[in-house]
């Protein structure tokens, strides 16, 4: 497969798990439907966070500077940026290789926030 055909193929999964479209804050926290509608936001999650795992790398950074300053930004949230990539790219594999399993309970996420761009915003 070529690396054409493979973006079309992962933008075909988001689109299919309903990653496309806006989805409300509390949507997060409720329970699925059905089996295949938690399966289905699964998979696309753990698509997800494979993809934008290195996002990590700018998002965690960013939060820290504006929490506690420029230094501590560029110092430790470097460091604990690269740890949340690390991380977020394990749970978004989990997920996959997962995704027909109902755990944690109900298709809940591994990690939060679920996606590293929640809400229209980079989320602490």
């Amino acid at each position: 497969m070529s690396a054409r055909s493979g973006r079309w193929l992962v933008l075909a999964l988001l689109m299919a798990s309903g990653l496309g479209g806006p989805r409300l804050a509390a949507d997060e926290d409720q329970p699925p439907q059905s089996y295949a509608q938690g399966a289905t936001r699964k998979l696309g999650r753990g698509v997800a966070n494979v993809a934008t795992a290195p996002l990590e790398l700018i998002r965690v950074p960013y939060l820290m500077s504006q929490r506690d300053g420029g230094l501590a930004g560029l110092s430790v949230g470097m460091v604990q940026g690269a740890w949340a990539a690390v991380v977020r790219e394990l749970a978004g594999a989990v997920e996959v290789t997962t995704f027909l399993i109902p755990l944690p309970k109900d298709f809940q996420p591994l990690i939060r926030p679920e996606f590293v761009y929640a809400n229209g915003d980079w989320s602490p």
